[in-house]
């Protein structure tokens, strides 16, 4: 299959998109050669991509091997949501008990933008508006340094996502539903609720993470 146009970003969204759809499975190797004679263009494209995604955190480089798929474990993603949980659940608390009904607003509009999104399968917009949600809460708060490290860590649980998150198998958006919880628990400005509603949204996710498939021969025409 043969790329046309900017070949660099092309490749790139044609293997970001083989990763999340987990037709790359974790751990594989992405070998310049084999991917740029399957594209149809040169190595320099390809090399391109692939540092794009090993700066996403989606692919890990070592010296003298190549690249590779990121391969977190069960134990790294367990200790990485728990400690998003408590971090998230401290900016609930905070957050209820100063909200404005400006930011209500705002988080209710970003609720309805996720599931407008989904609808419309796009992973890459899903995934911004569904942070957005989180970073807001945690900007909310009025604790710059909570703020950084809620950030920190979705960029770090955004790869499980990528990795094992069953989001094309799925009719409909469940933390749709989750995310309308939390608004509505910081709306009538409750710590617990909120809380409450943080830690069993934060709960599912991790619990609704599956393993990865495996690779089509023609994962990158899809």
């Amino acid at each position: 299959m043969t790329v046309r146009g900017n070949s660099e970003e092309e490749v790139y969204i044609k293997l970001k998109n083989a990763i999340r759809k987990r037709y790359i499975k974790q751990g594989s190797q992405l070998v310049e050669v084999s991917l740029a004679q399957q594209l149809g263009v040169s190595r320099t494209p390809v090399r391109s991509a692939i540092k794009r995604l090993e700066a996403e955190g989606m692919v890990n480089s070592i010296p003298n091997r190549g690249a590779f798929v990121v391969t977190p474990t069960s134990r790294e993603i367990e200790e990485t949501y728990q400690v998003r949980m408590e971090m998230e659940c401290m900016a609930a608390r905070l957050t209820a008990a100063i909200i404005t009904d400006s930011q209500i607003k705002e988080l209710n509009q970003l609720v309805i933008d996720e599931g407008q999104v989904f609808d419309r399968t796009n992973l890459e917009g899903y995934d911004v508006t569904n942070a957005c949600l989180h970073l807001k809460i945690a900007e909310f708060s009025g604790n710059s340094i909570l703020y950084h490290y809620v950030k920190e860590l979705l960029d770090r649980t955004r790869i499980y996502l990528i990795l094992f998150d069953p989001f094309f198998k799925l009719e409909y958006s469940p933390t749709v539903d989750a995310h309308q919880k939390i608004v509505n628990a910081l709306a009538e400005h409750s710590a617990q609720k909120a809380e409450a509603a943080i830690r069993e949204h934060l709960q599912n996710s991790v619990d609704g993470l599956e393993k990865v498939e495996t690779m089509p021969e023609d994962y990158l025409a899809l």
